[in-house]
């Protein structure tokens, strides 16, 4: 008799492990402990988690899907490092995303989706309150998960999500520094009122202007360029 571990059970470990490596570089990027242009060395990394080459090149894999690194052919990856110019883009995408979504959520929402959206958001300030920095970021993504959800078309939540995750080096910055997170927190009250009233308009603007301050800094930490304001209208 054998003790080896059946096949599925091994494999499931296998992505256990590669969705926890995963989650935590996710964090050191989105935190600035791994920087723009910065090279992931396997070797370090497979130390450093205590996991075989096979981990690490999956979990890299997995991080440039996401877009938030870069792999170069005989080079390695190196962390995502945007030009002014790809910012912008990247958030034009975002606007017209959320813009769609936001167009497209039943109103008034349901009382569950307002209840849920209210427990997110309970979480999300409770974590910033105390500096639990990488708990906020993560309620912080259940919040716009769920408010996106409810627009009714899988595709559209799925693509706001992919813009999300390539942008989350930049809207972190709304949860690291203290004014930038009450103001976003009282965003996200605002939008639950707005979905719980039925006002459409000033859901869709808050949408599009929540993601204003965090790109805000962003561009002032990396030398500043003129932001690009956007309206509902």
């Amino acid at each position: 008799m054998t003790n080896a571990m059946p096949q599925g059970q091994t494999r499931n470990r296998s992505e256990d492990k590669v969705q926890g490596v995963v989650r935590t570089l996710q964090h050191d990027i989105i935190f600035g402990r791994l920087k723009p242009r910065e090279r992931l060395v396997e070797e370090e990394l497979g130390a450093r988690f205590d996991v075989g080459r096979h981990v690490v090149r999956a979990a890299i894999e997995e991080l440039d899907r996401l877009g938030l690194v870069r792999r170069r052919a005989n080079r390695g990856a190196v962390v995502s490092d945007y030009l002014s110019e790809e910012v912008d883009e990247l958030y034009d995408m975002r606007t017209v995303l959320q813009r769609e979504a936001a167009m497209r959520i039943p109103l008034p929402a349901p009382a569950e989706l307002v209840a849920e959206l209210r427990a997110i958001n309970d979480v999300y300030i409770r974590h910033s309150e105390v500096g639990e920095l990488a708990e906020a970021a993560v309620a912080n993504d259940a919040f716009h998960q769920a408010l996106f959800g409810a627009c009714g078309n899988r595709y559209l939540q799925q693509t706001i999500q992919e813009y999300w995750l390539k942008t989350a080096s930049i809207h972190c910055y709304a949860i690291g520094n203290p004014d930038l997170a009450r103001q976003s927190r009282d965003e996200h009250i605002g939008m639950i009122e707005a979905l719980e009233v039925g006002d459409r308009e000033r859901l869709v603007q808050l949408c599009i202007d929540h993601m204003l301050p965090a790109l805000e800094a962003f561009k002032a930490a990396h030398g500043g360029w003129a932001v690009r304001t956007t309206s509902s209208r």
